[in-house]
């Protein structure tokens, strides 16, 4: 693949999780699902299944924090 196709592709991603998350959707289930169907699909079954349950969860963790409300006392101390 090449770089240009890559990056538009993790950019696509990122997209995708930032929307979910935004209309309420708990992006850390939705991944785990991702992965959970990327490993038992046997369409899927090659070395690329865990190269992309990585790129997934580094997607996940590059979104930004979001608050959904005060901070909590724990939150304030640190």
């Amino acid at each position: 693949m090449y770089e240009g196709r890559e990056m538009a592709l993790q950019i696509a991603l990122k997209a995708v999780l930032a929307t979910a998350r935004k209309q309420g959707l708990d992006v850390d289930a939705l991944a785990e699902a991702a992965a959970d169907s990327l490993i038992v699909d046997p369409a899927y079954s090659s070395w690329y299944v865990s190269e992309a349950i990585l790129e997934i969860e580094k997607a996940v963790d590059a979104l930004p924090v979001e608050s959904s409300g005060p901070p909590h006392l724990e939150e304030t101390l640190n």
